[in-house]
């Protein structure tokens, strides 16, 4: 690769159209990645932003057989490379399963003019950048956190000087791909500016109204951070490899600054996207007293989960003073074994029967994300995950198939094992399929038992406590009725037929 010096002054960033399994519900929120990368830009260089998924969200087409892509098609995404004309393209690849989509659009912005730089970043890329590199239509990728790798390549570029040492960027050198290792993070990130959400078209999200999660108490609803890092190396998740091990808090006054700026345009519920909100219980604590005494009235909840080995009755005190409604806890596995030697989790399920106990004696609603069939689970220790999410009776779960992660100790694993060997893209996961088999079980045990398990625990919750159900999913029940039955036969009706089709050829 030989990049001469450009002088680059525009820089578009985009987050592509959303690649989701069909059996998975559509939700929309502002990208947090290209937002706080415009923000760091914008004093520089002319920045625009374009969310293909938010953009061209009712367009939606079938691709890769079991997959649905909603977003902008690749040729409106041209068009709006070619009327903004900017000298780089940066690019977000949250999720393996979007890379086809991103490599589209870089050949797009190629095709509008081969000067333009193109740059990709987010998981997908940080993990797997010579396969990303194998495509000629990207230029470099960004390794993990990318404001300052990102900024300083733009500048680099436009000065002509030397952007071969930047750590954090990976590129083609004589045809051969090189990596520098990222070196440095952002200590302070207080220093980062305020998300650039005046970049995105914040109506459009707000009237479509299905945040992560799908769930909300009041809207609009905004999503933000408060924090980066992750101290912990649990095996099946690629965060703390992303963001680093060193957990890195902002200040309670900058998240408090941001909340204030949040509630003057007009925002009334928060979602929490942290990895690690509570992690600092003192600082977290403050988090909620500023809240109370500042009477922002947020309703907020936590739909990224949270570690529940952090909450005291203090803390879940003020988490419901503060606006809680509901706390999601990422168990992952009933089954003590797993959590401790397959998913190197720091899990007590002790622990997480008095937590739940105690959220719910607050009055604050409790969601749980599960997983099954990981390599070196057994049947029975699946089954105990299912008897354990029984025992504590959450008021909502998220059952997953277990489907490795690039950049994480349990993908590494199933690639040493040959775990993958009839698949040709081991990276194209969703949730709610198994990619791989094991000794133990296969595919089509797990997704009958996901299906068949999940269906019955909801059909029980409504049973259990009926008002409290309709409550909760009245939003949508009521408001986005078409949007309910669509749900109810993509992920009922239609794989319990496909299911019956398949057991009579059998």
């Amino acid at each position: 690769m030989i990049i001469s010096s450009r002088d680059i002054k525009k820089i578009l960033l985009i987050f592509p159209p959303v690649v989701f399994s069909s059996e998975s519900p559509k939700q929309i929120m502002p990208p947090l990645g290209i937002t706080y990368l415009g923000a760091f830009l914008r004093n520089d260089y002319d920045v625009r932003l374009l969310d293909a998924a938010v953009e061209g969200y009712n367009s939606e087409r079938k691709i890769k057989g079991e997959f649905l892509c909603y977003g902008l098609s690749i040729e409106q995404i041209k068009n709006h490379i070619s009327r903004f004309d900017p000298g780089a393209v940066g690019i977000s690849c949250l999720y393996s399963s979007q890379f086809s989509v991103v490599a589209q659009i870089c050949e797009a912005a190629k095709s509008v003019s081969k000067d333009i730089i193109t740059v990709i970043g987010g998981t997908h890329p940080t993990f797997l950048p010579h396969e990303c590199l194998n495509d000629q239509n990207i230029d470099f990728v960004v390794l993990g956190e990318g404001e300052k790798p990102f900024k300083l390549l733009m500048d680099s570029i436009s000065s002509g000087d030397d952007f071969s040492l930047i750590d954090g960027i990976a590129f083609r050198d004589n045809e051969k791909v090189r990596i520098n290792p990222r070196a440095r993070l952002i200590e302070d990130i207080d220093s980062i500016p305020m998300p650039a959400r005046d970049l995105l078209p914040l109506e459009k999200y707000f009237r479509i109204g299905l945040p992560m999660g799908l769930i909300s108490r009041q809207s609009p609803a905004m999503n933000m951070i408060t924090s980066r890092g992750c101290p912990f190396q649990c095996a099946f998740c690629s965060s703390c490899h992303f963001w680093g091990r060193t957990y890195r808090p902002r200040s309670v006054k900058g998240v408090l600054k941001e909340m204030e700026h949040l509630k003057s345009i007009g925002i009334r519920e928060l979602k929490f996207f942290d990895d690690n909100l509570t992690l600092d219980s003192q600082r977290a604590k403050d988090i909620f007293r500023g809240m109370i005494e500042r009477e922002f009235n947020f309703s907020w909840n936590t739909p990224n989960g949270i570690a529940a080995q952090t909450l005291d009755e203090e803390m879940v005190s003020l988490m419901k003073q503060s606006g809680c409604y509901e706390l999601t806890l990422a168990v992952e596995s009933g089954d003590e074994q797993i959590l401790r030697d397959v998913l190197k989790k720091p899990t007590d399920l002790r622990q997480i029967v008095r937590t739940v106990k105690l959220i719910k004696d607050y009055g604050i609603d409790t969601y749980g994300f599960f997983m099954i069939g990981f390599p070196g689970e057994s049947k029975a220790q699946i089954y105990r995950t299912l008897e354990f999410m029984d025992k504590i009776r959450l008021d909502r779960v998220s059952l997953f198939i277990a489907n490795p992660l690039p950049g994480t100790e349990i993908y590494d694993y199933c690639k040493k094992k040959g775990y993958f060997k009839d698949n040709k893209d081991d990276t194209c996961f969703d949730y709610f399929k198994s990619k791989f088999q094991t000794e133990e079980f296969d595919g089509n045990f797990l997704e009958n038992l996901r299906r068949k398990w999940y269906w019955t625990y909801n059909l029980k919750l409504i049973l259990r406590n009926p008002f409290k159900f309709f409550s909760k999913y009245n939003m949508f029940i009521f408001k986005k009725p078409l949007f309910v039955l669509r749900t109810i036969f993509d992920k009922l009706v239609f794989p319990t037929l496909k299911l019956w089709i398949w057991k009579k050829k059998k």
